[in-house]
């Protein structure tokens, strides 16, 4: 416990994050919690609580940072909610769509929901291409595929002039779409690690 007390502290300290006791113990109850799930549904492929923290859970806290300025966000593809959930805890009054079409993966975000009491987390389960636009002010993507993809099938649920944010490796080139601007391409690392990864932020346009 202390372990990853440790290690969510100091992701929250690297990302310049402020919480308060209540709010760092629901981020540790995301992670007991799924970790106690993982081991027989095998909803991520880290088995490890320090490896959840660090190479998940710390992305969260990137794009945390990145979304203050939205009222509602939408985690596009968000498997067993390592992006949605943090930002629902962080952000209590924003509105957080989770959608998923995975239905182990979404019970287990339900879950979460109830033991966290995250009122305005939305858990949508189905096909990002059959769900009734979100309108969301902007959406995340992680893993999704390529940037042609999350745009297309995504961004039908964006409103006009919102924004797209998506994570990248550090070998892809941000690319031209029709509907979307390229307003950044920035390079970032997460705490402990050597790896860099990209954010690509696309906005809705006429």
């Amino acid at each position: 416990m202390e372990r990853l007390e440790g290690l969510m502290g100091e992701g929250l300290a690297f990302f310049g994050i402020g919480c308060d006791a209540t709010t760092a113990r629901r981020l540790l109850s995301f992670v007991e919690e799924l970790g106690r799930w993982n081991r027989t549904m095998n909803l991520v492929g880290l088995k490890e609580g320090g490896q959840i923290v660090g190479d998940l859970v710390y992305d969260a806290f990137f794009l945390h940072t990145r979304v203050a300025g939205f009222d509602s966000v939408l985690d596009l593809g968000s498997g067993a909610g390592v992006v949605s959930i943090p930002l629902a805890i962080l952000n209590p009054d924003k509105q957080i769509f989770s959608l998923d079409k995975a239905l182990k993966k979404v019970l287990f975000q339900r879950h979460m929901k109830r033991l966290l009491g995250l009122a305005r987390l939305e858990i949508v389960h189905g096909r990002v291409e059959d769900i009734p636009p979100l309108g969301a002010d902007a959406l995340v993507a992680k893993a999704f595929g390529p940037a042609s993809a999350v745009l297309l099938k995504g961004g039908r649920h964006l409103r006009e002039g919102g924004s797209a944010l998506l994570v990248k490796g550090k070998g892809e080139k941000a690319s031209l779409h029709p509907g979307f601007l390229l307003e950044k391409a920035e390079s970032y690392r997460l705490p402990r690690s050597d790896k860099a990864y990209q954010l690509f932020v696309y906005k809705k346009v006429p």
